[in-house]
Order: structure tokens, then sequence, then C-alpha cells
């Protein structure tokens, strides 16, 4: 899958925002009626509806945008409000305040804002889930700062796996995977256990952030270039990689330090060479 078209299936979505601007277009008509017919309380209704339909357009615009980028590995998170949830009560709420100016009673209200509800959510979906995670208190360990260590970390792991759907290789997309795979569950151990962050702080501060730009650069260099000796390389990369990922893990569980440290720096010293950023 080229760049282009992974961006292009990303952003498409967020075309569908426009839906709630363009459907309520008939209102405007209606709103210019009301007002020159002097017909205040039809007016109010319709300036509400508008309003609501306005705002949960634009609502749902900025929450298709925070998904395409957190999609593309572009952001770390996604919004800490629930956009979709406050554009579904909007889209409600504009549906029976339509209905109240067109003269139907409250059961006419209610059926045409279930309606809308119902459409909504069928056409733009729900909220995505946020990650969430709990650092565990341990005394003697900052947990604000293993929260931010392990936020960072997480979107190291999301840009190897946005770098991996642009490879056209299927083994390497298959091999970066389960290393992501292997990373969340160190992150995983490190939140039931806060004290190993200082034990994987070079994991979590270099080696991590390193792997991200080789998957990175080489997606982006070699999308379109079938060159065996270079995807040779980049496969036994790859298998370090791995390989290093599970010792991680396996030296975390078995609380040994000076191994962990040897064996991630000497991969990252390859990483750094691979992609001369040392």
């Amino acid at each position: 899958m080229s760049d282009l078209l992974q961006r292009g299936r990303a952003w498409a979505p967020v075309l569908k925002s426009a839906a709630l601007f363009v459907l309520p277009t008939p209102l405007l008509f209606a709103f210019v009626v009301a007002l020159i017919s002097g017909e205040f309380a039809r007016f109010a209704a319709i300036s509400g509806a508008l309003l609501a339909f306005y705002g949960a357009g634009l609502f749902t615009w900025r929450a298709l945008v925070a998904e395409a980028r957190y999609f593309l590995g572009e952001r770390l998170d996604l919004p800490a409000v629930p956009l979709k949830s406050a554009s579904t009560v909007l889209t409600s709420s504009g549906a029976a305040l339509a209905a109240a100016a067109g003269g139907y009673a409250i059961v006419g209200m209610l059926v045409f804002a279930v309606l809308a509800a119902a459409g909504y959510l069928s056409f733009y979906g729900r909220d995505l889930e946020r990650r969430t995670f709990s650092v565990s208190a341990v005394t003697g360990v900052d947990a604000k700062a293993v929260t931010a260590q392990l936020k960072s970390a997480y979107g190291r792991l999301q840009g190897i796996d946005a770098a991996a759907r642009s490879i056209a290789v299927p083994e390497f997309v298959d091999r970066l995977r389960r290393i992501t795979q292997i990373g969340k569950s160190i992150l995983a151990e490190i939140e039931r256990d806060p004290r190993d962050a200082s034990r994987a702080r070079r994991f979590l501060n270099i080696y991590l952030d390193s792997a991200e730009r080789v998957t990175t650069e080489y997606a982006r260099t070699h999308r379109h270039i079938r060159n065996k000796p270079l995807e040779d390389n980049f496969r036994q990369l790859l298998i370090d990689m791995e390989q290093t990922f599970e010792t991680q893990h396996q030296k975390l569980l078995e609380n040994d330090l000076v191994s962990l440290d040897v064996d991630i720096e000497v991969l990252n010293t390859r990483l750094k060479r691979e992609n001369r950023i040392g």
C-alpha cells in the first residue's frame, strides 16, 4: 500500500463531516421565512436547530481529523473529550428542534431525535476508545514521570505500526506487528511495576525512538524499491529487534539489569548506524 493511498484512506472519512453542514440547508430558507413573517417562536427553534447541526458538524470534523492523524501516527492519543458523543447529542437536539419548528408535538420531536441519533451513529460510528493505563503507586517512584514515559513509548510503538502499514513486504509487516505486540507487553509490565521504568530507561528513552526512526525511514525510502541486499539487511535488523524486544521483556521479568542494558546498548548502536543518527 503506497503512502498516498494510506493517507487517502485515513483522511477520506473527514469529508463525511460535510453532511452535517449541507443537510440542514433547507432550514436556512425556513429561517428567513420565519424571520420575515415574525414567527419568533419558530424562528428561535430553527436557529437552535441550525446551531446544533453546525456544532455537531464542527465536533465531528475535529473527531475525524484526530482519528486520521492518530491512525497515521501523527498524534499520540485521541481527544480526551468524546467529540462524537457530543455530536450525537447535538444532532439529536437539532432534529428535535427542527421537528418543533415544523409543528410536531413532543412525541414527534422525540421520534425525530431518536432517528437522528441512530442515523448519526450508523454513519459516523462511535468515538474510538482512548488508550488508558494506570501506573501502580510505589513508594519512591514518580508515577507522573513514569506515566509520561509510557505515553511517549506507546506513541513510538504506534509510529512503528503506522510505518508498517506502508511497507509492501508482508513478512516485514508481520515482524513489525510482533515487535509492537511484545513492546506493549513490556509497557504493561512497567505499568504493573513502575520500578521497572528506571531499569528499562534506555529502552524507553533511546531504543524505541531509534527503532521508530529506522522503520519510518525504511518505509519512506524503500516503499517502491525491491532491492534484495537492502531487504536482507532490514530483515536481519527486524530479527534482531524482535529478539531484543523479547529479551527485554524476559529481563524485566527476571530482574536482570546488567544483561538488559548491554543487550539494548548493542542493538541501539546498530540502529543509530542504520539510520545515521549517531
